[in-house]
């Protein structure tokens, strides 16, 4: 699946082509089509990258760092970013194109994807896996 020069606006193509973007950088890590210890009812298609280390963080049991995730949605591909949550500082330049849809403060409701979002996208992702292995979260 390639990009022309427009705005990709099938859901099933936008979560395929984040999907494929996610794959490509987590050979070393745990990935899983439902979110671990998900409660939800439904199986919507989804997609979640986590470390294999086993850390505790903020009081917590030990448990594997949730680094990404997608799920697809009704009316958009919900892209979620943990690192975007654990240090905000680190990713305050994002575009205002990406940023016009964060919604609450790690998740992406994306209905709309360009080549340059994809691409934005994947560097957020790179600077995330590079900010949890620099403080062994994974």
């Amino acid at each position: 699946m390639s990009f022309n020069n427009s705005n990709m606006k099938n859901l099933d193509e936008i979560f395929l082509k984040i999907k494929h973007m996610l794959e490509k950088h987590s050979n070393d890590f745990y990935t899983a089509e439902r979110y671990i210890d998900s409660k939800a009812k439904d199986k919507k298609p989804a997609y979640h990258v986590y470390g294999n280390k086993e850390v505790s963080l903020f009081g917590k049991d030990p448990q594997k760092t949730y680094i990404a995730g997608i799920i697809q949605q009704k009316n958009y591909v919900s892209f979620y970013f943990n690192p975007i949550y654990s240090h905000p500082d680190e990713f305050r330049n994002i575009s205002p194109a990406l940023n016009k849809f964060l919604k609450g403060k790690s998740c992406f409701n994306i209905n709309n994807l360009s080549p340059s979002l994809l691409e934005e996208i994947e560097s957020l992702l790179l600077k995330g896996i590079e900010k949890y292995k620099d403080i062994e979260w994974i």
